[in-house]
């Protein structure tokens, strides 16, 4: 494994999940300082911190306690994401569960960028890597699809994009991961609660299978990486080719 971020103090929001875990493992292995974030207790990271990213002044206090500690920010990666039972057709959603989608995916996202970035410009030489993570639903219709939560993902893909171009001349990098279906229990669970749906759905995926945990590590680490240094306002598919597919192979 290559020392890619020896040296950097990167932020793992959404850490606890098993994404998260994945990513902080790959970012330690690199060589990083890794402070892991997330609203349940949980020991990823070096520096472990526990605050709910949807409150404005937690999120503001995290990023000030880390900087206050570790002297510098250079890498964010947003792992925020929540699927809710009542998400689906907005015909039938309620307001409640349409507020709680776009604060867990969008407005999470939206102020770690607007509290962690600040401390990527000041921090010497200024610059960083911010990744956030969407989805390939955001980049396709679906009829099946939870839209609030789809919506909320497309925010973050445009959140993305806009920043990148924003902040281009500052070298902070801001880019968006669309992540197809990795492998962990609680998406296969999703998916065999009816034996036929996991089916029908590979049929439809060229690649045949889930992604796995150190694909998903390796591509974030990547955009954390210097390797990257020339990509920025990006939504980077990570999806075994689901949302460029028309026909998949035999």
């Amino acid at each position: 494994m290559s020392a890619g971020l020896a040296g950097k103090v990167c932020v793992v929001n959404g850490a606890a999940s098993l994404i998260g875990q994945a990513v902080a493992e790959r970012f330690a292995r690199e060589g990083a300082v890794v402070v892991g974030v997330d609203k349940v207790q949980h020991a990823v990271g070096a520096h472990t911190v526990q605050a709910d990213l949807t409150d404005e002044a937690q999120v503001e206090e995290v990023y000030r306690q880390i900087v206050r500690e570790h002297g510098r920010l250079d890498v964010i990666y947003n792992n925020m994401g929540l699927m809710d039972r009542g998400d689906h057709s907005v015909l039938d959603m309620s307001l409640q569960t349409w507020r709680n989608a776009l604060d867990a995916n969008l407005t999470s996202v939206f102020l770690s960028c607007k509290h962690g970035i600040p401390h990527l410009l000041t921090t010497e030489p200024a610059g960083g890597s911010v990744i956030n993570a969407a989805s390939f639903l955001a980049a396709v219709g679906s009829a099946t699809a939870p839209m609030a939560y789809t919506a909320a993902k497309a925010g973050v893909v445009q959140l993305s994009r806009d920043l990148g171009v924003h902040l281009a001349r500052s070298n902070v990098r801001v880019n968006a991961v669309l992540f197809g279906p990795i492998e962990t229990p609680q998406q296969r669970a999703i998916l065999e609660r009816d034996p036929s749906v996991l089916q029908k759905r590979l049929v439809h995926w060229p690649m045949g299978r889930f992604g796995t945990l150190d694909e998903a590590a390796g591509t974030v680490a990547f955009l954390a990486s210097d390797d990257a240094g020339f990509i920025t306002g990006a939504a980077i598919p990570l999806d075994g080719g689901i949302t460029e597919a028309f026909t998949v192979p035999e």
